[in-house]
């Protein structure tokens, strides 16, 4: 039997069920728990930046993704060969995208900055291979 407790919540689901509860860490009231198999529904609204406390007990990633979705703006985006790897987390006081990192999940946000970061990266190698191209054609017309 699986027994979870975060903030002012906590649950214990049945024999075989993983559980997952999440609580602001500012705000232990506002907390949000789950069982294995049951329906995820939001009443958190959490950014990567919210402390959070997080328990999570033998809980499938797929799963635990799934929960933590629902209370997350963005869509959180988990490798599809771990689905059904079991996890367990205990952390205090860590922002919501640690608690993502840790599990080896990621939002499409993060996703899409990344490709953004790298265009931008080509861009500036495009322009300094251009400089220096330019550079020494004015340098052979000088001669």
């Amino acid at each position: 039997m699986a027994k979870c407790g975060a903030g002012e919540c906590e649950v214990e689901c049945g024999e075989g069920k993983g559980c997952g509860c999440i609580a602001e860490s500012d705000n232990p009231s506002n907390c949000k728990c789950y069982c294995f198999g049951d329906e995820t529904t939001g009443g958190l609204t959490l950014t990567p930046g919210t402390l959070i406390d997080v328990s999570i007990s033998e809980l499938p990633v797929f799963e635990a993704a799934k929960f933590l979705n629902a209370l997350h703006a963005e869509h959180i985006l988990m490798p599809i060969d771990r689905t059904s790897e079991q996890v367990s987390l205990n952390l205090k006081r860590r922002p919501f995208s640690d608690v993502l990192n840790q599990l080896g999940l990621t939002t499409s946000e993060s996703v899409e900055r990344g490709k953004w970061r790298i265009g931008f990266l080509i861009f500036l190698a495009g322009l300094a291979a251009g400089g220096l191209i330019f550079s020494r054609a004015l340098k052979t017309c000088d001669e």
